[in-house]
């Protein structure tokens, strides 16, 4: 499993691992171990202790969340995306649940096994936050995109409503029959 070109890939492809040297790479490597998961497999369960942090080789997954309506799709990754990676952070239960779309192989890196030096924790942290950052910044995209739809639809019923009226009221003096009172 610690080829180079398996550590070249990842400081190559892999957003958490820019700015790593290689024997950095390797060394997280010696920390990892590799699955491989068939499709329709859930690898994270949302509200399950987070405690392993998982980097995308091979495959696809989707991330979702449920809500009152059910479960919703949140993203989709690929190969070089990185998941589970709050587990690293905040010690908490999981916040959404992943699930393979096809079989995938992943690393997967246990909080427990964490033993950097200061320069690595460093790049791993900062990667993690840029990674997080842009994230949040595509979620707060969405999230105005709906409040604007959700606008959209609102103004938009009164004005249904009102030519809902002025059609009963057209058809009823076509027709001579009384509109229907509210």
């Amino acid at each position: 499993m610690h080829n180079e070109a398996l550590v070249k890939k990842l400081i190559t492809t892999v957003n958490l691992f820019k700015a790593f040297t290689a024997e950095e790479a390797r060394d997280f490597l010696r920390h990892c171990r590799m699955e491989s998961h068939p499709s329709g497999t859930r690898l994270i369960q949302e509200g399950d202790p987070g405690y392993a942090l998982y980097v995308l080789m091979s495959g696809k997954v989707v991330v979702k969340r449920r809500s009152s309506t059910g479960e919703h799709e949140l993203a989709r990754l690929g190969q070089g995306e990185t998941f589970g990676e709050l587990a690293l952070l905040d010690h908490r239960a999981r916040s959404a649940s992943v699930e393979t779309l096809e079989p995938v192989r992943v690393l997967v890196y246990e909080r427990e096994r964490a033993l950097w030096t200061a320069a690595e924790a460093a790049k791993l942290y900062r990667n993690l936050a840029l990674m997080l950052a842009g994230r949040l910044r595509a979620a707060d995209d969405r999230l105005a995109e709906l409040t604007e739809e959700k606008q959209a639809h609102y103004q938009a019923v009164p004005a249904q409503m009102a030519n809902n009226k002025a059609q009963e009221s057209s058809s009823s003096k076509i027709s001579g029959k009384q509109p229907k009172s509210a």
